[in-house]
Order: structure tokens, then sequence, then C-alpha cells
């Protein structure tokens, strides 16, 4: 199957990085299937693709530059209730250079790092709204999430540069770290977006869908993006 990148960029200041530096928000390009993108050419298509902006770039005001190495391996014992839950729909993912863990769609296209947008990125074949990505941003040493502002605060920041609207911006803790999850939706994307920082990287997991398939894909993606661990 032939693909072409339906790269669009904007960056536009927001506030000043918590972590030093402006931050700012960038466009994700969506790699979709030509078939795709041809019945998806037009202003909406503009408007899903300016959906997909990352998280951490966003939230740390800073551009990460990196190549991610890493594979399917067994499901470790964070995974294991996720796991079973979506059972055999996916498998794990370890990034050892990038440090960190993430159950993954089977089947799924595969896309390689690109500078300051992705560290790694799946796609669905069929419906390439779906996608999943995962971005590393270094950051100060001693810094948490909760240095980016509150989540209200963040998921503020994020529907505005999305142009979608924030249905939630809640926080949790687990083994001593603290997660961001923020949910956004618009007319044609829903997406979820968790940030956590761990020594001294923040971590951005980007998950997504059609607004209309949302109801239907949301048990997969939601438990995608939970099963991130920012450690190996």
């Amino acid at each position: 199957m032939a693909f072409v990148a339906a790269t669009s960029f904007r960056v536009s200041p927001l506030t000043r990085g918590a972590f030093g530096g402006d931050a700012v928000c960038t466009t994700v390009p969506t790699v979709a299937p030509v078939a795709a993108v041809s019945m998806a050419a037009g202003s909406d298509d503009v408007t899903r693709r300016t959906a997909l902006a990352s998280g951490a770039a966003v939230a740390a005001g800073l551009i990460a530059s990196a190549s991610t190495t890493g594979g399917p391996v067994l499901v470790p014992s964070a995974h294991a209730a996720t796991a079973v839950n979506l059972g055999s729909s996916v498998e794990v993912y370890k990034d050892l250079n990038k440090g960190f863990t993430i159950l993954r769609p089977q089947g799924w296209n595969q896309f390689e790092a690109t500078a300051g947008q992705y560290d790694i990125k799946w796609q669905d074949l069929i419906q390439p709204l779906e996608i999943i990505t995962v971005l590393t941003t270094p950051v100060g040493k001693g810094k948490t999430v909760a240095d980016i502002g509150t989540p209200d605060a963040v998921g503020t920041k994020l529907a505005k540069s999305r142009r979608a609207e924030l249905v939630s911006a809640v926080s949790k803790e687990e083994e001593g770290l603290t997660y961001y999850t923020v949910e956004l939706k618009s007319a044609s994307v829903h997406q979820l977006t968790t940030l956590v920082v761990n020594k001294s990287k923040l971590y951005s997991v980007n998950v997504s869908s059609a607004e209309g398939k949302w109801s239907k894909r949301e048990k997969l993606l939601r438990g995608v993006a939970e099963s991130f661990k920012p450690s190996l």
C-alpha cells in the first residue's frame, strides 16, 4: 500500500515554558493511505491534522530530536492487568534508549522518530485518524509535571492550541510519579494526552480517533495510554 505524508506545521507562541524557553505548539504530520488522504482533502483534513499537535511541545516549550530503539517484549507485571483487558489486540513495546514501555496495537503501521514531533508513532491501517504517538523532551533536573501548571491550566492550553473542547483534565499518582491526562474533542477528532516527568524527561503520550468512532475505540486507546510507564 502506498503512503504519503500529509504534513502541516503550525507553530504558535503560548506562554513561557515552565521548564525554560518559549512554549510552542507543533502540529504532528499525519501519514495516511493515499485514498484516505484524498477522501479527507479540504478544510476538514486541515482541521484533523491540526488537532494532532504534540502535547509535550506545548507543555515543555522545547522540541526534542531523537531516535528510538525497541521492540515487542514479554508483558511485565506493570502491564498485566491492562493486557488481559485488551486481550490479543496489543503487545508490549519497550524503548531502551528513551526508557519507557507501552502497549501497542497489533497490526498497526509503525513510524520511527521524526524530530520534534514523535519518537515513535503507530497508525491504524483502516482508520488513519487512529494514531498513537510518544514524544520525550529533556527538562531540568528535579522538575515534575506539576511545574507545567495545574491539570486544568494545561488542559486549557492544549484545547486552545488544538482548537478543541476540553472534556476533562485529571492527575494521578502512581509509583511516586504524577501523571496528567487531558481529554479533548472536536467535531472530527477525539484525543487523550498523558504527560509525566521522570529522570529529567517529559513524556507525552497522545492517542486519537475519529470523534464518531471514539465510543467504539475508547477501550483500546485509553488502555494504551494508561499502560504507558516511563521506566523499563
